[in-house]
């Protein structure tokens, strides 16, 4: 549960990263709601030396006692790429996936001439072989080349759709919208209202028809909207953001009411039409960025979601809502607290002389989140530099004092104390430990003193926490003695009993070694799987 709140807050304060994030896909690719599947063909045949189109000549038999599977023999009848490594009727050898019969034509791949490797040859139709050859034709970029492959949408060769579409995704924006006057509208939306058409290529043509779409469209897009049928919803952010592109302004109070001021609204799909707003707050103009604010606005009325608008509010400096903001986080405890980091962020933004005071506040109410926004945002303590130098000079002033306040709190310590903190941890066996820290006047006794650097002396804190998480129940406090200098830290040997000996933490806890070795195995294997199938398109293809 607490892993769950920790990781939610982080995912709130870096909304605003993941947002802006958005709006720069959305300058380089065509799509700024869809990604590309995998490389494209072209992207394939620049990284190798050579690309040809041959023939199977020769079905290798199969020898079970062989080391090297055996390969079968090609004739090569077109080259695309390599011509002066390779020329048709050349021949070669390469590995074979499946049965195949003599004549059979594949489209091949190699690298490191002269001896070179063959990639896996792939079967090719002459459709698809005359693809591979006007790919070196076409211009390397602009609209030009966008127009041959729209031609491939929802090809009956899959590979070639797949391909076209990649094409798109990776295509600059303005490209796009130079092609506006050779879209295929009717194509648009017959393919926008197919139910076999994927929600990612949805995306693609909903971006698209948002450039060339004209007004009578944004009917049939309000009628998707409010369907309530995640089919026809399928790629919503994109459908707002297309039906917002057509419609202006006007069509603002029909996204605010159904996505933003309906409290029933699902939570997610609140989330994609933030998404839409995202868009149209950073790359056009058609809405008013005041509107869009306004929208947005109300998601902080709703619990669930409040903290992934929050970031949204700071990009865009609305600090209207700075009062609203500080009194959530004043009233929330317990299971919704993870929403003070994300508020605290906001403040750390905010550049009123208010939002200080209020952060101040909130210091006192909850340090550890207004620590952790700090930290988050890459701050890490560093706006407090002047409040600590404040705080080292009133305590530099008031020396005596507390010397005498010290000595008397710790009398019969045989230390004259400048100060006393105790720090309480958690240790593995799960139980609270605490780690004395004496500020001490060791005079000009050169004896008794160590000066440390930081980091040594922070080591040798730890040493002492070590020494606690051993479990030694006679010694349950350690301690650590330091003179008060601000030039370094200088620590003596508390007079205590030697630390016990260090019970490894796998002895103490044999569940850990799962915990902490296997279980994180596991999962980057699995996240390393899902990565590779996303890359290569094998995902989509196995979904779609």
């Amino acid at each position: 549960m607490l892993i769950a709140k920790f990781f939610r807050s982080i995912l709130a304060v870096t909304t605003l990263l993941l947002a802006l994030s958005v709006c720069a896909v959305a300058v380089v690719e065509a799509c700024p709601f869809c990604a590309s599947v995998g490389l494209t063909f072209t992207d394939q045949m620049a990284s190798k030396d050579v690309v040809v189109a041959a023939k199977l000549i020769e079905i290798p038999e199969v020898d079970p006692d062989a080391v090297e599977l055996p390969q079968a023999k090609f004739e090569i009848t077109k080259v695309f790429r390599g011509q002066k490594l390779v020329a048709p009727g050349m021949k070669f050898r390469a590995l074979l996936v499946g049965k195949y019969e003599l004549g059979q034509k594949f489209f091949v791949m190699g690298v490191n001439p002269p001896n070179i490797n063959w990639t896996t040859p792939m079967k090719a139709s002459d459709r698809l072989l005359e693809y591979f050859a006007r790919l070196d034709t076409l211009p390397e970029k602009g609209a030009d080349r966008l127009a041959f492959f729209q031609d491939y949408f929802e090809d009956e060769e899959s590979v070639l759709a797949f391909d076209a579409y990649d094409e798109f995704a990776k295509a600059p924006y303005e490209d796009l919208i130079d092609l506006k006057d050779r879209m295929d509208r009717p194509k648009l939306l017959r393919l926008i209202n197919d139910d076999n058409t994927s929600p990612n290529r949805r995306r693609l043509y909903f971006t698209m028809l948002g450039v060339c779409g004209q007004p009578e469209d944004t009917r049939m897009l309000e009628e998707l909207m409010l369907s309530g049928s995640r089919k026809q919803m399928r790629g919503l952010e994109a459908l707002i953001a297309c039906y917002l592109t057509l419609k202006g302004e006007d069509g603002m109070e029909l996204v605010s009411k159904t996505f933003f001021e309906d409290e029933d609204c699902e939570f997610t799909n609140t989330m994609l039409a933030m998404q839409a707003l995202r868009f149209h707050a950073s790359e056009t103009d058609v809405v008013p960025r005041e509107r869009i604010i306004a929208a947005a606005r109300h998601v902080l009325d709703r619990d669930e979601a409040r903290d992934m608008v929050i970031p949204d509010l700071a990009r865009w400096e609305d600090w209207s809502v700075m009062e609203k903001l500080v009194k959530i986080f004043r009233e929330s405890d317990g299971d919704d607290n993870w929403i003070r980091v994300p508020i605290a962020s906001y403040l750390f933004a905010c550049p009123l002389p208010k939002a200080k005071v209020y952060l101040a506040e909130l210091k006192e109410m909850d340090p550890a989140s207004i620590a952790r926004a700090r930290y988050l945002d890459g701050g890490i303590f560093d706006d407090d530099s002047d409040e600590d130098e404040e705080e080292s000079s009133e305590d530099d002033a008031s020396d005596g004092d507390s010397q005498q306040d010290s000595a008397e709190s710790d009398e019969g310590s045989g230390d004259a104390s400048l100060g006393v903190e105790e720090v309480e941890y958690i240790s593995v066996a799960g139980a609270i430990e605490r780690h004395v820290v004496r500020r001490v006047d060791i005079g000009n006794d050169p004896a008794a003193e160590s000066v440390v650097g930081n980091a040594e002396f922070d080591s040798r804190a730890k040493e002492y926490q070590a020494s606690n998480i051993s479990g030694d129940v006679a010694n349950p406090i350690s301690e650590t003695y330091v003179s008060n200098k601000s030039i370094g830290q200088v620590a003596r040997s508390a007079p205590a009993s030697p630390p016990p000996a260090i019970t490894p933490v796998a002895a103490a806890r044999p569940d850990l070694t799962l915990k902490i070795i296997f279980v994180p195995m596991v999962v980057s294997i699995g996240l390393f799987v899902l990565l590779w199938s996303v890359l290569s398109g094998w995902f989509e293809r196995l979904i779609f």
